[in-house]
Parts: structure tokens; C-alpha cells; sequence
């Protein structure tokens, strides 16, 4: 029955998936935040004047807030921005498609894994409606987030490679062209895609005949070597080594100033046996495999989640609770069949996905480690089948059929739950999250900006700079010219304090309110309620105040 309806099944997870994704996309998240701002505006930039907010023509990586990133998402955004302008959408869109099309990915990379087995249809349509529902998957799925689009071709590039294993030796080309692509798109996929690749080929080493296939493995070792070319390229100077120096491990200096103390405890501490038992090379590895550890502990995994609040949704784990026996039983289903390539290479993608997460401070890291979810998804739908064919084959089809429509019943409360959380509270437990009011800012700003020498703006927000950019649509001609990243702070991150009229600092109103023909811009902790206020800006909510703003 299932087997005749696949298609139709398959066709209706990925409608119900894709409308998850793109349903009032560009008013949920709740505002626009600064990474989307700089990937959007720097697509507008190019359009304009070939090159990015700092001047630099066709970059592979683009220099945002000092902070190099992967380019991938910024070209793919780039012809949305032609079309629909410079909004919400255009910089989302692309993201979402990617995770709509993940869930056929993942349906047919299962149906290869399990390509042996009698019920792989029914366990990658499984899957397939657990990635769609998937609070992990749909979170990152709905914003502009690289690494949802690096998970795509990371999902893709294995999917290729078993399709050239189990059909034909020209999908080799494909596979090596979207583990590539992953790496262009994020930077932790730089670490995770080689170590998930390398896996699956060693895994797999017996089933590639390179004397029969030799045309189509050849072109796809030279267009792997092509494209890692260009890749260690673009990573020479700071392009390679901000974003670790800011966000990596070795970064914290904790585990140094530990090494320090442990080793003045001892009456000698510069005499061998300190320097052989204390040494920062050892507290780093602990550091490293306790963040190793914690993503996969079950409150982050079911309860929890992660805790940067952009990255997470009140009230909910990267999956629901209902689902952790499943992850449980899919673990011991998984064990018994350890034998078959296919469950090792599941076992060995959830080994390495969240290596590259681990080695930052944060941890652990939702945003890092998001293809994590493609592994525990396979394994707690593997879960659910064993469960559900043990219930048909030992009782009767009454309580089966019950047991069924309980668990569907289960899965839709807690499904329907999430949505409830995401649309209605997630914007006030969290309304600094998404940094919204800017667009609403610019819109008063473009009027009334000119009027005045000068207009000062709180920074309180996540780099406001970039986000009155991107939606006064400030002509990247002129700010190429006025823009100037300030020096790095301790996270390895730069700003704009300044373009046109506008100053982006600390409001201290007690001395802007003395400067003359001026705007100022500031919170209501820095705008006191005596001020002679304008304008009041206000949270999604509209109640809570974003923004207040005094003339002078």
C-alpha cells in the first residue's frame, strides 16, 4: 500500500515541509538580524558596483564585521535581491527552498542506505516527515542561515555518493561538487564535510572499482582537487584564521590561566613534573570533548536547546520530547545492525557532526552542529519503524491501529505546540533576538535623517549599523567610501561606528542632548522618560520599547 503511494506520500511531506518553511517568512523571525542584514545589503552592494560593502570586487569571502565568511549564500541571495529588492524575503528565500528540498535529500538518502532492505520506503518517508516537522531543521530553515544551505549540499554530496556506488559511477561527480560547495557555504563544514566524506569512502572502499569507472572517478578527483585549490586560496591571511581566533577554543583563555594556577600549587612549578602533568595542551583537550560531550546531552537535545536565544524557541528542544525513547530504541535498532555499511556511515555522521562546533567556546552551538539532525533524525525514525512493526507483529490490529493514531495524535500536540511557541511567544520572550524595529526606524530615518548634522544611535543592538543600511537601501557607492571597520574586539569582531550622518555608540543622553540640530536614537534605559521624546519605536509585541527617539 505504501509502496504503491510513495510518491504521493513523499509529494505531500514536501508541500507540508516547504509551506513550514516559507509561511510568512518575512515577518517571522520577528525583524531582520545583522548577519541576514550584511548577507542582503552585501548582495546589493554587488549589484550595484561589483563589489562588497568594503570595496572588494567578487570576493570569495566576504569581510563582514572583520569576521571573513563563506560567500556561497551571499551569490545565491544575489539574484532574489535583483528581483524582489532588498527585503526579508530575498535574503530567506533561498534557505527555506534548501530545507524543502533537504526532505527529498534525506528520503533518498535513506531509501540508498537501507537500499537492501524490504521496508526502506517506509523508513525514509519516516524521515522525511521528521526533518519537515523538525524544530532544528524548520529554526534554521527560516532565516538566512548558511548553514542550512551548507547542510543541503552536505546531505547532497552523500546522497550522490551512493547513488554512484548503487547506480551510476556519474553521480562521483556530483558528490564532489556538493561536499565542495559545503565548504564554500559555512565555515564549519570546512571541518565536517572532509571528515564525513573520507568516512563514507572507507566505508564504502570495497564497492568503488576504479578500473571500471575510471572516466567519472578521475573527473571527480580533479574537480575535487580544482575546487580545494581555490578554497585553500581564499583562506590565506585573515579570510583563514579571524573567524578561529575569535570564536575558537584556543581563544578562552581559562584553561591557560588554569594551567597557570595548577602548576603554583607545586613548591617547584617550573621543574618538570608541572610542566609534564599541567600543560594548556591537555586542558584544551578537555575543553574540547566536554563541548564534544554536551551535544548530545538529552536536556539540550528535548528540553532546552540551545542557550544564544536567537538559535532557540522558548519552551523546546532541537526536537520534541516525545521523540527521545524513539532516539533511544533507534540507538539499539541501530546497534543490532551495526554490520551494514549503512548504519555505520549513520553512526559515523553523528560521530563527526559536531566536531567543528566543539572546537568554539560556545558550546554547544545549535548553529555549528546543525547537521547533527540529519543522523538523529535517521536514527529516531528507525526507532519509530521498530517500534511500530514489534506493535502490528505482536498485537491485534484494533490496539495497533489505537497505538498509531496515539502517537500521531502525540506528534501533531507537540508539533502544534512548537508553532504556538514560535508564532506567538517567541517574539516576546525574546524580542532583542531579531533585532526588530529597524525596519520601522529606517522608515522614520529616511524622511527626516537630512534635517540634522548629525543623528546618534545606540549600539545596543547587534551591529545597527549594517541594519539601517540595509533598509534606508543606502546607496553602496557612497557608504564604500564613508565606512570604516574599527579595530577588532576580544571575539575578533569589527564595526561601522559611523556612514553619512549617522554614529553608532553608546547613547549617554545627558551629553548628546547638548549637541545641536541633532537626532538622538537610544533604549529606554539610555532615553530617560523626561526627555522630550518624538517617537516611540516598539517590539513586534507592541509593547515593549525598542526604540526612543529625541530631537534636539
Amino acid at each position: 500500500m505504501i509502496e504503491k503511494h510513495k510518491k504521493l506520500l513523499l509529494a505531500v511531506i514536501f508541500a507540508l515541509g516547504l509551506l513550514l518553511r516559507v509561511w510568512k517568512l518575512n515577518e517571522f523571525p520577528a525583524g531582520l538580524n545583522a548577519d541576514e542584514a550584511a548577507i542582503g545589503y552585501n548582495a546589493y552592494s554587488l549589484i550595484e558596483t561589483g563589489k562588497d560593502e568594503f570595496g572588494n570586487a567578487w570576493p570569495i569571502n566576504f569581510q563582514s564585521f572583520n569576521d571573513f565568511k563563506p560567500g556561497l549564500y551571499f551569490y545565491l541571495v544575489l539574484p532574489l535581491v535583483k528581483i524582489l529588492g532588498l527585503n526579508e524575503w530575498s535574503v530567506r528565500l533561498p534557505s527555506a527552498i534548501l530545507g524543502g528540498l533537504s526532505l527529498l535529500l534525506v528520503y533518498g538518502l535513506v531509501y540508498e542506505i537501507f537500499k537492501e532492505k524490504h521496508e526502506k520506503t517506509i523508513l525514509a518517508l519516516i524521515s522525511s516527515l521528521i526533518l519537515a516537522v523538525s524544530p532544528w531543521s524548520l529554526h534554521f530553515s527560516r532565516g538566512g542561515w548558511e548553514t542550512n544551505t551548507a547542510l543541503f549540499f552536505m546531505l547532497a554530496g552523500v546522497y550522490f555518493f551512493l547513488l554512484g556506488i548503487n547506480k551510476n559511477a556519474k553521480y562521483y561527480l556530483l558528490s564532489v561538487i556538493s561536499i565542495s560547495l559545503s565548504m564554500f557555504t559555512y565555515h564549519s563544514a570546512r571541518v565536517v564535510s572532509p571528515l564525513l566524506i573520507s568516512g563514507a569512502i572507507l566505508l564504502f572502499r570495497k564497492n568503488i572499482s576504479f578500473k571500471a569507472n575510471k572516466k567519472y572517478l578521475s573527473a571527480s578527483i580533479l574537480v575535487g582537487i580544482f575546487f580545494m585549490v581555490i578554497l585553500l586560496k581564499s583562506m590565506t591571511g585573515q579570510a583563514g584564521s579571524s573567524r578561529f581566533s575569535g570564536v575558537g577554543i584556543f581563544a578562552d583563555q581559562g584553561p591557560f590561566w588554569r594551567v597557570n594556577e595548577l602548576r603554583g600549587q607545586h613548591s617547584n612549578p617550573f621543574s618538570v613534573f608541572p610542566k609534564v602533568v599541567h600543560n594548556k595542551y591537555f586542558e584544551y583537550a578537555v575543553l574540547f570533548f566536554d563541548n564534544y560531550l554536551r551535544h548530545f546531552s538529552g536536556n539540550y537535545l528535548f528540553v532546552t536547546g540551545d542557550e544564544i536565544q536567537r538559535n532557540r524557541i522558548p519552551e523546546t528542544g532541537q526536537f520534541f520530547l516525545l521523540l527521545f525513547p524513539f532516539l533511544v530504541l533507534g540507538t539499539v535498532f541501530s546497534i543490532k545492525n551495526i554490520k551494514d555499511n549503512g548504519f555505520k556511515l549513520i553512526f559515523w555522521w553523528l560521530i563527526v557532526s559536531p566536531v567543528a562546533s566543539s572546537l568554539t567556546f560556545q558550546s554547544p552551538h545549535a548553529i555549528r552542529s546543525l547537521n547533527m539532525v540529519i543522523p538523529l533524525t535517521i536514527i529516531i525514525s528507525c526507532g519509530i519503524f521498530d517500534f511500530s512493526k514489534y506493535i502490528f507483529d505482536k498485537f491485534p490490529k484494533t490496539i495497533s491501529k489505537i497505538s498509531l493514531i496515539i502517537f500521531i495524535s502525540l506528534l501533531s500536540w507537540f508539533f502544534f505546540l512548537y508553532l504556538h511557541q514560535y508564532y506567538v511567544h517567541y517574539p516576546q520572550k525574546y524580542p532583542y533576538a531579531w533585532e526588530y524595529g529597524f525596519s520601522p526606524l529606517a522608515d522614520y530615518l529616511k524622511n527626516n535623517y537630512k534635517k540634522y548634522d548629525k543623528v546618534y544611535i545606540t549600539n545596543r543592538y547587534d551591529q545597527p549599523y549594517i541594519l539601517l543600511a540595509f533598509y534606508l537601501r543606502y546607496p553602496p557607492s557612497e557608504f564604500q567610501k564613508q565606512a570604516k571597520l574599527n579595530e577588532r574586539d576580544r571575539f575578533g569582531f569589527s564595526t561601522v561606528e559611523s556612514f553619512a550622518n549617522f554614529h553608532f555608540g553608546e547613547i549617554n543622553y545627558n551629553i548628546l542632548r547638548q549637541k545641536g540640530n541633532s537626532l538622538i536614537v537610544g533604549t529606554p534605559e539610555e532615553i530617560p522618560d523626561s526627555a522630550t521624546i518624538v517617537k516611540v519605536i516598539y517590539f513586534k509585541d507592541g509593547k515593549q520599547e525598542a526604540f526612543r527617539i529625541v530631537e534636539n
